[in-house]
């Protein structure tokens, strides 16, 4: 019985050595390759997150101006750049004055498009 066993666990560490060949030949060039790499995507990574966090810095400082601006309803300051000026927020004065979000999309425009090309940067990294 001994010996039985003693076959049994020799065989094993056998497998297991040769197992072990097989990965260093066939898998190490491939895990090389990927310990070089490791360093390029780790940048991208950081890169990622420094450009994220700059814009939720941006978008949560947007939107705080905007809570103001809706509060202080003084649409001069709202910074609109479409053609018509104060006089297309004066059309639509009712509704902006009730819903947060409609007032939103007319308030400081320039920088709600600079947000949106922070956006884009973003997604480029992400992706």
């Amino acid at each position: 019985m001994y010996q039985h066993l003693s076959k049994m666990i020799t065989g094993t560490g056998t497998f297991v050595a040769q197992q072990g060949e097989l990965f260093k030949n066939f898998l190490g060039s491939h895990m090389k390759y990927h310990l070089l790499e490791h360093e390029s995507y780790r940048e991208l990574l950081k890169t990622r997150e420094e450009v994220k966090n700059s814009y939720l810095k941006q978008e949560k400082a947007l939107n705080d101006r905007k809570e103001k601006l809706f509060r202080q309803k003084d649409y001069a300051k709202w910074g609109y750049t479409g053609e018509g000026g104060i006089a297309d927020i004066e059309k639509v004065q009712d509704k902006l004055s009730t819903s947060k979000q409609a007032a939103f999309t007319y308030m400081l425009q320039n920088e709600t498009k600079e947000l949106e090309a922070s956006k884009e940067e973003l997604a480029f990294y992400s992706n």
